[in-house]
């Protein structure tokens, strides 16, 4: 059974965590293309997150990040719709048009993107609107079993919290955690399925999960 290592710290995300961070993202949701070219693309998707991200928080184990939540509050976003990091995130996409698998990358990340969208329109329509967001979050399997997925979120959703908000969302799909989020109270809002494909041979389901502060004091307190 592992202990909570007491050189575990949550701070602030800093400038040099990036390189592991991304490369945890590649190990994560890009594994399956080649080192290189799933850099590119966990890059590009880090990219993205940080274009929409207002507070962003890792967690250090012996001196390396090994997980990462970011979160976004609307009312506190003060930079354009083409910040640094959205035209990072372009950039991105055009250093994978000219890498082995780019072009297969690319459809990975603006299909998801694209569902992701459907998801909104369909909470919208059912009359669910949200002041914030958890973006991303993701964590290590090597500090797995620390109480970490508690801890970030507790971090986040004080956030939350403290600027006066009561609700919240995040996107995830089978290929995460979601036992995680109902776990931790989260409610599933809207879904979309995709059937099994050539791309990939098992059907994947994507979802929103809504948050509500309130009915998660014992995570927060």
């Amino acid at each position: 059974m592992k202990l909570m290592n007491e050189t575990v710290i949550i701070r602030p995300l800093q400038r040099d965590d990036y390189p592991q961070l991304i490369d945890l993202v590649r190990r994560t949701w890009y594994a399956d293309f080649d080192e290189h070219t799933g850099l590119i693309a966990a890059e590009a998707d880090w990219e993205h997150c940080l274009a929409r991200t207002t507070n962003a928080y890792t967690a250090v184990q012996n001196g390396k990040p090994v997980a990462l939540i970011l979160g976004r509050i609307d009312a506190h976003d003060k930079r354009g719709r083409w910040n640094r990091h959205k035209r990072n995130y372009m950039n991105g996409l055009r250093r994978l048009l000219s890498v082995k698998e780019g072009i297969r990358a690319i459809h990975e990340i603006v299909g998801i993107l694209a569902i992701d969208h459907q998801l909104t329109r369909k909470a919208h329509r059912a009359g669910h609107d949200y002041g914030a967001e958890v973006v991303l979050f993701v964590l290590d399997p090597e500090a797995r079993g620390l109480g970490l997925g508690k801890r970030m979120f507790r971090k986040m959703i004080a956030d939350f919290r403290d600027a006066g908000l009561d609700k919240y969302f995040l996107y995830t799909d089978t290929t995460c955690n979601v036992g995680f989020y109902e776990h931790t109270g989260l409610q599933q809002i809207a879904s979309i399925t995709l059937p099994a494909s050539h791309v990939h041979p098992d059907s994947m389901s994507f979802y929103l999960y809504e948050g509500s502060i309130a009915s998660q004091q014992t995570l927060v307190g």
